[in-house]
């Protein structure tokens, strides 16, 4: 085998390495469901049925500076949390797995706790209650 064709498949197997590795690590970082709603300024309305595909969708509203992750527990409650990083105000990004601050490296587990800094202070979570086919997160105390 000559210089070149050896630096050739060397190549092409370092990419296809490469590339594999990518893939897998995208595999955990599926984009969760997106529902827009609508926010009186204190509270969010959610429909059950957004719930159908997935445990875990993200609520948006024009009136809040961040996004609301909403998950539905195994029991059938439903957890909150404000996407919105508690070590400098920057927004998360939530995973199946867990929540991450692409600004400064913080992780927090689905439950809001801290995993890992430079954050300290767990994420704020919103109090949900079922209001028919509806969820009613209480964005105010």
């Amino acid at each position: 085998m000559d210089r070149r064709a050896f630096l050739r498949s060397s190549c092409l197997g370092c990419a296809g390495l490469t590339l594999g590795a990518g893939v897998l690590s995208l595999t955990g970082c599926a984009s969760l469901p997106l529902v827009k709603v609508v926010s009186d300024g204190s509270t969010l309305s959610i429909p059950l049925s957004a719930f159908t595909e997935s445990t875990q969708v993200i609520a948006r509203a024009s009136k809040l500076s961040y996004d609301v992750l909403v998950i539905k527990l195994p029991g059938g409650d439903f957890r909150s949390l404000y996407l919105r990083c508690t070590h400098e105000d920057q927004p998360l990004t939530a995973t199946a797995t867990g929540l991450h601050c692409p600004s400064h490296g913080s992780r927090f587990a689905l439950d809001g706790s801290v995993k890992e800094g430079p954050a300290t202070t767990p994420i704020r979570p919103f109090p949900v209650r079922r209001e028919g086919e509806l969820l009613i997160i209480q964005l105010t105390a």
